[in-house]
């Protein structure tokens, strides 16, 4: 940025030209705009006060409906459940019936339990454990985090029991069981009884929960089998739930928000500290006596805010405005929402402003003012394009932008420098990786020969057939189509933060981690190999359809350590990556034609990318240029992308290759045998079933390995 230098005992600063023409404003017009804001309070805290009506009613609205939803969606949780257990009463006396209620309290975080009731006794329940519920039963394990029970039916008479079970992993190894005689009957409970004569979801009065002292409200909704009702499926919700969600949704930072009933029970508050704190005995008070005395207040004028907002003055001489919203019609409880708010967290900091600002008067300078301010204008978009420009060259981001219109010639003439030095920037990038060129930008350092060690995932590719297609072109043909290809894979790894370090021919090679470092890169590269090969696929469609010729891609993956940096001599050099990593990757892809498979990886990169894909172990390999031996694998796509049957028979390979592996020749070569009869197009089958062949009638001598060494690259 141009800068404005002075030398003050014999040390040069530099002020912006921004911040120069900003004090000059300041110092030129803040005499007029004093007395503008002065002129204008009554009509700001009018406005401020209007908004505060606006921000209360709106946020009101939300507050209903998002409390209301939370009950609504637990209403909906068991309503579907219910229609299971309609369908099949039974499946509810089995642990899978369990498994249904599990993963019901799983899709709601405000539910604390969730239970079937049938009419002749029977009743599952699946609960939350926490450390509340775990010291209230001295029983429950300290790692439990799962609770299932089942009480028997009536007709076990007087050894009816309830039958509990602890988890600390639902569906894995059991904590604890045991049983305890009952006599516990659901059917008396208010919601059970609600649900049964409505025949429609039953919600329930809030009550304390003995075991863990939280206020909850239960839900019923009853199963109707074959036009009869049969039972309930009936869940718990925290209503803390609802206290959390008044709280991280306040108004202003002083204001409180309450839910209470048509009894004046407190429901719910923002502030925690006026919900009753005790495990046993009610809910709570009553919101007239609690001790809040601005809250009490603004209780007993609660009817004055039912049409918009209420603004009056408190005790101790707060002005407050409050505002009171039923719940809707729908939810069947006389339940409702007061908002108490503080004018001052609106008006109030306005109000200081303005009265800090009045005190202060001076003349108007307006024509000086007017000067200043038309000048400074002109000048500063002048500047700040040559700046935004700059400072996008120096991060590397050379978008086009329209040029400058000024009439300063110096300006002008650097805007016009400006454009040449982006267009020549823009070529060099289409030589040099793109990440590095901007890398060297931002550092404002003079690249260097040398490298440094890195943990990167190298991609090689070519195209398959790429002679046999070439020969069909004319060399403009083909360097059309090749620019078509490039830019297709180039994307999918430019997607997966790929960086394209040189095109070899028909081949690719592109590095993952270098010159920016990237997060789960192995993964990365795996995504970029997939997609590119999901985008050949649907190109070939477009071509095939345009009588244009089919690409297909070979891609071969590997993980490690490499030199990575620039290499070359001190005035010509090229950023490359070198190390066994690279050599084996470009192995791989080779390997893709003998095996006949599209992406190939190491089980280095298979390792290092848990269980994010599916791959197929191959074999094991020793390829040329490498003393050691690997296990390869085909890179088969996502978790849970794959087709099922590809699975199957991958794990049918799985198994005659371990048979293989293992020197077991003639149970390999029937299981080859009969996977190559159902898929004779898969190369890898066909080589795998000659080779267990070839070794059962002619067994290795020395100790086997299972390594087949390739002598072609």
């Amino acid at each position: 940025m141009e800068a404005v230098h002075a030398k003050i005992l014999g040390k040069r600063i530099r002020v912006s030209l921004g911040i120069l023409m900003l004090g000059m404003f300041l110092v030129l017009t803040i005499l007029p705009m004093l007395g503008v804001l002065v002129y204008g309070y009554s009509r700001n805290e009018a406005s401020a006060l209007a908004n505060l009506d606006r921000q209360v009613t709106r946020n009101m609205s939300q507050t209903v409906m998002a409390s209301a939803g939370m009950i609504e969606t637990v209403g909906h949780v068991v309503a579907v459940v219910a229609d299971s257990a309609a369908m099949s009463p039974v499946y509810f006396k089995s642990n899978l019936g369990g498994q249904v209620l599990w993963r019901s309290l799983k899709a709601a975080n405000q539910i604390d339990a969730i239970y079937v009731s049938l009419e002749n006794g029977f009743h599952r329940v699946v609960s939350r454990i926490d450390a509340d519920r775990r010291k209230s039963d001295d029983q429950i394990p300290e790692t439990a985090n799962w609770h299932s029970s089942y009480i028997d039916e009536f007709s076990a008479g007087d050894n009816r029991a309830r039958h509990r079970e602890f988890f600390e992993t639902w569906g894995g190894e059991s904590l604890a069981t045991y049983s305890v005689l009952t006599d516990l009957d659901i059917r008396k409970l208010p919601h059970y009884i609600e649900a049964r004569d409505a025949g429609r979801l039953a919600i329930g009065e809030p009550s304390m929960n003995p075991d863990t002292g939280f206020r909850v409200i239960s839900l019923g909704f009853p199963i109707i089998r074959s036009g009869k009702f049969i039972g309930f499926v009936g869940a718990n919700m925290t209503l803390s739930n609802i206290s959390d969600y008044l709280d991280n949704n306040r108004i202003s930072e002083n204001s409180t928000t309450i839910i209470y009933d048509g009894l004046g029970n407190l429901i719910a508050s923002s502030d925690l500290r006026l919900l009753n704190t005790g495990r046993k005995g009610a809910i709570t008070s009553g919101v007239a006596s609690i001790d809040d005395l601005s809250i009490r207040e603004s209780y007993e004028l609660r009817h004055l805010a039912r049409t918009s907002s209420y603004v009056f003055e408190d005790s101790e001489g707060r002005q407050l405005s409050i505002r009171e919203m039923p719940f809707p019609d729908r939810f069947r409880k006389d339940w409702r929402v007061l908002s108490v708010a503080s004018t001052g967290d609106f008006v109030g900091e306005l109000i200081r402003t303005n009265q800090e600002m009045a005190a202060i008067t001076g003349l108007l300078i307006v024509f000086l003012s007017a000067i200043i301010l038309l000048l400074a204008n002109r000048l500063r978009r002048a500047v700040n394009h040559l700046v935004v420009e700059f400072s996008n060259i120096g991060e590397f981001n050379l978008t086009d932008t329209h040029m400058l219109d000024s009439i300063v010639r110096e300006l002008d003439t650097l805007d016009h420098s400006k454009e040449k030095m982006k267009l020549s920037l823009r070529s060099f990038g289409r030589y040099v990786p793109t990440d590095l060129v901007r890398k060297l930008i931002i550092s404002g350092e003079e690249a260097k020969l040398g490298g440094v060690r890195r943990r990167m995932t190298i991609y090689f590719s070519d195209i398959a057939n790429f002679t046999a297609i070439s020969e069909k072109l004319t060399p403009e043909e083909i360097f059309d189509e090749m620019g078509d290809y490039f830019t297709l894979m180039r994307d999918s790894l430019s997607k997966n933060h790929g960086t394209v370090d040189k095109y070899i021919g028909d081949g690719i090679l592109a590095l993952f981690n270098a010159p920016i470092e990237t997060p789960d890169h192995e993964v990365a590269a795996c995504l970029a190999a997939i997609d590119g090969q999901k985008l050949l696929a649907e190109d070939r469609i477009q071509r095939e359809a345009a009588g244009r010729p089919l690409f297909h891609a070979r891609i071969g993956l590997d993980v490690g350590e490499v030199l990575v940096g620039n290499i070359g001599t001190a005035d010509r050099f090229s950023y490359t990556v070198i190390g066994d990593t690279v050599n084996l990757a470009s192995r791989l892809e080779s390997l893709c034609k003998f095996y006949g498979t599209s992406i190939m990886g190491s089980e280095a990169l298979r390792d290092a990318t848990g269980d994010r894909f599916e791959w197929r172990f191959l074999d094991r390999a020793s390829v040329v240029g490498r003393t050691a031996s690997t296990r390869i694998f085909e890179l088969m796509g996502e978790k849970g992308q794959v087709d099922p049957e590809r699975l199957a028979y991958r794990d049918a390979y799985e198994e005659a290759i371990t048979c293989y592996m293992n020197g077991e020749f003639d149970e390999a070569s029937r299981r080859f045998m009969d996977l190559s009869q159902g898929n004779p197009t898969d190369l890898a089958v066909g080589i795998m079933a000659r080779r267990a062949r070839k070794l059962r009638h002619s067994p290795p001598e020395e100790e086997w390995t299972g390594v087949y060494v390739h002598t072609k690259k």
